[in-house]
């Protein structure tokens, strides 16, 4: 008989902090946002039937272009670290909402979470290579170039393919 069954990922990593952490060991910012645009395009893009017209897993914007229907969106992906949230600067923004309406193309940003599974890891934000982590994607809220922004996510600020 087959075994169904997901097998759930361990960490290398023991319970709790660890005493001797070395920079080496921790999951530096291009690595997260590495780790957040593949799960925004693995989880969110390709399976709803968006055509990846280019792809950016560096620190600029915007980090995935997509396509459907003729349409075409632009997402910047911000990675933030439990307990923190990290949305683009008002200035970013409203220049990033500029050039995509000047191209006919829809603004998204997708806030990507991480948070290690283990409470204590958890509580002291660390991102270790090695861990387990939830990810946490509300969906795509879409950008606008209005003086001031909630970035809270509302069903009207969500964009849902």
């Amino acid at each position: 008989m087959q075994n169904d069954q997901k097998q759930i990922p361990e960490s290398i990593w023991a319970d709790g902090v660890p005493a001797n952490i070395e920079e080496k060991d921790k999951i530096n910012q291009q690595e997260l946002l590495t780790m957040a645009v593949n799960y925004v395009v693995e989880n969110c893009v390709v399976p709803k039937g968006f055509k990846i017209e280019q792809g950016y897993p560096q620190l600029n914007y915007p980090n995935v272009v997509m396509k459907r229907d003729g349409l075409l969106y632009a997402i910047v992906v911000i990675p933030s670290v439990y307990p923190n949230y990290v949305v683009p600067s008002n200035e970013l923004r409203m220049q990033y909402v500029k050039q995509s309406k000047e191209q006919n193309i829809t603004p998204l940003f997708a806030p990507v979470g991480y948070r290690s599974i283990d409470e204590d890891r958890a509580k002291a934000s660390l991102v270790l290579k090695g861990d387990v982590f939830q990810t946490m994607f509300p969906g795509f809220i879409i950008l606008n170039d209005e003086e001031q922004f909630d970035y809270n996510v509302k069903p009207e600020n969500l964009f849902r393919p």
